[in-house]
């Protein structure tokens, strides 16, 4: 049994608050498949469906008030960088490229 099996066995609660803040750090473990899995474990009577869904309710909202936040405090630095307006420069002459089959993607690489 792996690491994540036992947590979940044990603290069930817990071990899905964990998934959810590993996955918004950037961990492979999908929100969705987090929700289903949590779903699945009420359905199985491990977890029972208020305290469960509370704690789902608490990590999403935990996660995406993380997010925001680096965000905020992050995003503006992040766009005035030059590579990120290279970045979207050439994202946008792309789909202009798709779009009207033109050269818009002339200089990006």
């Amino acid at each position: 049994m792996d690491e994540n099996s036992l947590l979940l066995q044990h603290a069930p609660y817990l071990g899905i608050f964990i998934l959810l803040i590993l996955g918004t750090l950037g961990f492979p473990f999908p929100e969705d498949g987090i929700l289903l899995l949590s779903g699945f474990l009420i359905a199985q009577s491990i977890m029972k469906p208020f305290p469960g869904l509370l704690i789902v309710y608490s990590g999403l909202v935990t996660t995406d008030f993380l997010l925001y936040s680096v965000g905020k405090r992050y995003g503006r630095k992040l766009i005035e960088q030059k590579k990120f307006k290279h970045f979207i420069y050439c994202l946008s002459a792309f789909q202009g490229l798709k779009r009207n089959s033109k050269n818009g993607g002339a200089g990006c690489s």
